[in-house]
């Protein structure tokens, strides 16, 4: 018996809900962790399905993670700001601190409402340290995600924001959006290849989506795999995380000094002047991933497409698209929904 409570004493239980918004974070297949921890497929397998590890092998996995053990564990969501926020309860605090390209700290959560049988996903944005001026900024850039969202409240691929307000007790902003069951589509790459029917339907998805907001004078202008969720009901693709949306025909809105790499985001995305072109470069690249199994470098589009067995219209929509001069693109999310709504992938 003693040396059962001895044993049970090294094992932990990792909260599956934080280790598979952790590898989401990172786009990490279950394949692709277990090389890096340098643990078994098996192990990794056992944590996804809740069952408890010895805690050196679960100190592996979050330092493969780029996390923490707590984090992974279920540390109480006060350890990282108030449990209740508002009307809701911090049920999770699903991923560490995460830098957003404009510099913006930010945690996502999974939240219950006190009353209502009611799930959330809330972002706590960190104003914390910032100067008088500085948050003021800030501010303006976050609000940006619930105005996109409210003037496509209704759309099915746009996120539906429920809240945002400043929260004075812990000098956190929070964005709260609808919850959605699923996970995001950079976790699904990293996962397998699209069949035609998937690729086509994530594709159509995307593209109105984008539609969506350019009919509103919005580019989405950072569109990549870790923005788009996809929901485990229908496998739609829903779009998110609109802080650093542009406004057609305004000035500059959001400082882009020192953006991070991104493969998927158009050369001139950072420019005053980028247009709608800038998303459909996004959404070929994107498409081009999920069709070839893998991301091809710049300028190598149309080699990953010849491999592809798909129509020649289609071929030429996503090699035009992912075009790297914008003037080569197709002008419109219009044009290239036609031709995507026309491919036919059989029954």
């Amino acid at each position: 018996m003693a040396k059962k409570r001895l044993q049970h004493g090294r094992t932990v239980e990792i909260n599956v809900d934080k280790l598979s918004a952790a590898m989401d974070h990172r786009g990490l297949s279950v394949e692709q962790l277990k090389e890096l921890a340098g643990v078994s497929i098996g192990t990794v397998n056992n944590l996804l399905a809740g069952k408890p590890v010895y805690r050196t092998t679960a100190t592996q996995i979050a330092e493969a993670l780029e996390t923490t053990l707590g984090v992974l564990m279920g540390a109480s969501a006060s350890s990282g700001g108030a449990a209740t926020v508002h009307e809701y309860l911090v049920s999770d605090v699903l991923t560490d601190w995460i830098a957003a390209s404009n510099g913006l700290r930010f945690q996502i959560c999974h939240l219950r409402h006190l009353e209502l049988d009611r799930q959330a996903r809330g972002k706590r944005f960190d104003l914390r340290q910032m100067t008088t001026d500085e948050e003021q900024r800030c501010r303006t850039w976050i609000k940006r995600h619930p105005n996109v969202c409210e003037s496509l409240q209704d759309h099915p691929n746009i996120a539906r924001n429920l809240t945002a307000f400043h929260d004075p007790a812990e000098s956190f902003y929070w964005v709260i959006d609808e919850w959605i069951e699923g996970e995001s589509l950079k976790r699904n790459l990293g996962r397998k290849q699209f069949s035609a029917a998937e690729a086509k339907g994530l594709l159509l998805d995307i593209a109105r989506g984008l539609q969506g907001l350019h009919e509103k004078g919005i580019i989405r202008r950072e569109l990549n795999p870790t923005t788009i969720l996809i929901r485990s009901s229908d496998r739609r693709a829903i779009l998110t995380e609109f802080e650093l949306a542009k406004l057609i025909d305004r000035g500059p809105t959001v400082s882009t000094d020192d953006w991070p790499v991104d493969p998927y985001r158009a050369g001139e995305a950072d420019a005053d002047d980028v247009d709608l072109r800038a998303d459909i470069y996004s959404w070929a690249r994107i498409g081009i991933h999920a069709l070839f199994g893998e991301l091809p470098e710049i300028g190598q589009e149309n080699s990953a497409l010849e491999q592809i067995a798909i129509p020649s219209l289609v071929r030429d929509c996503l090699g035009k698209s992912a075009a790297v001069f914008r003037s080569d693109r197709p002008n419109s999310v219009d044009e290239i929904i036609h031709v995507i709504e026309e491919w036919s992938v059989g029954s």
